[in-house]
């Protein structure tokens, strides 16, 4: 369920160092929106620290998270790429520091820089092919394993803590059922059922995953 869901990919991205050199650096407070569905891609942004939501609204204006970026993740790319509008709006979910780059700035330095541009393009591969592997999740696997996958996924993703993975979901709990395509209550009885199961442990809202493969079981 990797597809809303993108880790960092540190092998990657050695470039993050350079692109501290090209932009501004800003640091921006959870609901930050930086920016909206449709508008012109006129910047590009990569995410140093934090995590931020995608969404996605239709022409009556409901909205739905159709996925998540950590640390390491380009943002607009590639609306600037293709010379489009961008496809979703972006919003901070914590706190983040996040690098804005000019469009025209980002491009010169892709066509300058084929290092650079390989690498970019691996992360809207690895995107790519990590969406085609959720949509399929989300049409045949059942609930239970699909939020199985989203804490695993979180957990992995998330540093360690201690000797396990704590994993805050920063979300509220109707945004993470949206994710997954179930119902808040379902959300609720079935992390009820993995905390019984010894899978999870629920503590002062944070999620402790003792051993995250053990979720891949399910």
């Amino acid at each position: 369920m990797d597809g809303f869901l993108v880790k960092r990919e540190p092998e990657l991205l050695e470039s993050e160092s350079e692109f501290g050199k090209l932009g501004v650096v800003r640091t921006y407070g959870p609901g930050a929106e930086l920016f909206q569905q449709g508008a012109p891609a006129d910047d590009v942004y990569l995410v140093h620290e934090g995590v931020v939501k995608l969404v996605w609204a239709d022409s009556k204006g409901r909205q739905t998270i159709v996925g998540l970026r950590f640390s390491g993740s380009f943002l607009g790319a590639s609306a600037a790429i293709t010379t489009d509008v961008c496809p979703t709006g972006v919003i901070t979910v914590t706190r983040c520091v996040i690098e804005r780059v000019s469009a025209g700035r980002f491009l010169d330095r892709l066509r300058e820089d084929p290092e650079l541009a390989w690498k970019v393009h691996q992360l809207h591969s690895r995107e790519l092919y990590e969406q085609l592997n959720w949509l399929g999740e989300l049409a045949c696997c059942p609930a239970r394993s699909r939020v199985a996958n989203l804490l695993r996924r979180l957990a992995v993703s998330s540093e360690p803590n201690g000797l396990n993975n704590r994993v805050y979901l920063p979300l509220k709990r109707k945004e993470i059922a949206e994710l997954i395509a179930i119902t808040p209550e379902h959300l609720s009885r079935l992390l009820h059922e993995f905390s019984k199961e010894g899978y999870i442990e629920i503590r002062d809202g944070w999620i402790v995953v003792a051993d995250p493969q053990a979720l891949a079981t399910i």
